[in-house]
């Protein structure tokens, strides 16, 4: 069994795996699992660290730690994950990355444009399109912090992306599944964000090299130092080539996943049962036999944290 672990709103990203009939895969939020007094066992999963609170996270962290002293197999360390601007700032430093980010408030500005704006949690996507020097980075500030978006939360991200073909950008992604790097399909969109796709702008060529990428798993192993650094061990990560070099934007720990069932090309199906077969196999790697004893959820912190959520709804921060 393997136990995904998730906030509440966002528990539909795996519905693919829990419905599939292969796997004996569950989603638990947060919520739930910090109130039980005791969990079965399973394969856990912890995800979606950039949505929590920080008193929440401190539970997950510490509920993370249960789990993995009592034996089970457990991905995604709360207490280490990083958040997306350290995420980038260290592949920037470890040159991975060629492109570098900065929190709105620190005092040390991009030395080269452009540059856009996007919040430290979420997955909004950019709140902005290009940048192009301060005085519009300034401005571009003031404008979401006039919208309400918290100043810790904006986040300036240089822009590094190149078009694959005239006005087409390309977006590629790789799982890591425990130890298994899964080589998945492409968003392809005429604007450089390229975070939804857009449905007939690439051709055949394009979903052949797709189907290519897949079937070879292209960006599988050379993506791993990326999770290493990000300390993730399952996710996605979502990247693009820059003169052929791998530009790492982001690492999802809570990835919607969705099989492609039909497509003006065929052959994009195909990839995609390719990579779903590869997934599957790769979550069966990890999978845990359940049955025998609960493990008993004994950390003080979550004990008085049960107790006093007891009786209400949304849990309380006692700190």
């Amino acid at each position: 069994m393997i136990t995904h672990l998730t906030s509440a709103s966002h528990a539909y990203t795996h519905r693919q795996l829990s419905r599939s009939g292969r796997l004996d895969f569950r989603s638990m939020s947060y919520t739930r699992a910090f109130r039980a007094s005791s969990l079965p066992r399973a394969t856990y999963i912890f995800s979606d660290m950039d949505r929590l609170g920080f008193w929440e996270l401190e539970l997950a962290s510490r509920l993370y730690r249960v789990l993995k002293a009592a034996g089970l197999r457990v991905l995604n360390d709360p207490g280490r994950v990083r958040q997306r601007l350290s995420l980038l700032r260290e592949l920037k430093q470890k040159g991975i990355n060629r492109f570098d980010a900065w929190a709105a408030d620190d005092s040390a500005r991009p030395a080269r444009y452009p540059v856009f704006l996007r919040t430290q949690s979420a997955h909004r996507g950019n709140l902005t399109d290009l940048l192009n020097d301060e005085t519009q980075v300034r401005a571009a500030i003031e404008t979401a912090l006039a919208q309400g978006i918290p100043m810790r939360e904006l986040t300036i991200i240089e822009y590094c992306a190149q078009p694959i073909a005239e006005k087409l950008f390309r977006k590629l992604s790789t799982f890591r599944v425990g130890n298994r790097m899964v080589s998945t399909l492409c968003v392809h969109e005429g604007h450089w964000s390229a975070k939804h796709g857009e449905l007939g702008i690439a051709s055949k060529e394009n979903y052949d090299d797709e189907y290519a990428i897949v079937a070879e798993n292209r960006w599988g192993e050379p993506l791993r130092p990326a999770f290493e650094v990000a300390n993730v061990e399952y996710g996605r990560s979502d990247f693009a080539l820059v003169d052929g070099c791998a530009q790492v934007y982001e690492i999802n720990s809570n990835p919607m996943l969705g099989m492609v069932e039909t497509h003006p090309f065929p052959i994009r199906v195909r990839a995609s049962t390719l990579f779903y077969d590869r997934l599957f196999e790769a979550f069966s790697e990890i999978d845990s036999e359940a049955g025998g004893s609960a493990i008993k959820i004994d950390d003080e912190t979550l004990v008085r944290q049960r107790k006093s959520d007891r009786w209400v709804v949304r849990g309380r921060w006692h700190p």
